[in-house]
């Protein structure tokens, strides 16, 4: 049987070919947006992390960035009207970012394009892989965003948890 460390990689190898596979039924359709706008993938990181109100600081955690960088990242993604920071309630000090309606927008139309490029793509699947594929990507998704639910006495950071088993 394998240690939990080595299936991960091999799942992460097969995630990785997946995804490759993906790409080639791209067809132009996300690309030509993302080129228009003319934003950086940091930039399109951060749209789509503030989906929900993130502080600064957690869109810096998040990136890797300093707290710097990332306010010039965001100060330029205000000026295009696609995020706005708002002044915390309960802390005159935090500033938190949210989308503007024009950054929703964005961000769903890209979100729109990629599921469609990803339906084309996996058209070619019968409807039985479909199925399994369907409920296996659900169990994962669920399995993930469980994982990644800050519980008392564990950091909501990924990368600063431990790995339980």
């Amino acid at each position: 049987m394998k240690a939990k460390g080595q299936v991960g990689r091999s799942l992460g190898t097969i995630v990785h070919r997946f995804l490759s596979a993906m790409h080639r039924y791209d067809a132009g359709r996300t690309l030509p947006m993302l080129h228009a706008a003319k934003l950086t993938t940091p930039q399109i990181a951060v749209l789509e992390y503030t989906r929900d109100s993130q502080t600064v600081s957690g869109v810096a955690s998040y990136l890797g960035l300093s707290l710097p960088a990332t306010s010039q990242l965001i100060d330029k993604l205000a000026r295009s009207g696609l995020v706005r920071r708002i002044e915390s309630t309960t802390d005159r000090r935090r500033r938190h970012v949210i989308l503007t309606a024009k950054g929703r927008e964005f961000v769903d139309r890209i979100a729109g394009a990629r599921a469609a490029r990803f339906d084309s793509s996996l058209t070619v699947l019968s409807l039985a892989v479909a199925a399994r594929f369907g409920s296996i990507l659900t169990e994962v998704i669920g399995a993930l965003n469980e994982a990644s639910l800050p519980t008392e006495g564990r950091s909501a950071t990924p990368h600063a948890r431990s790995r339980h088993g």
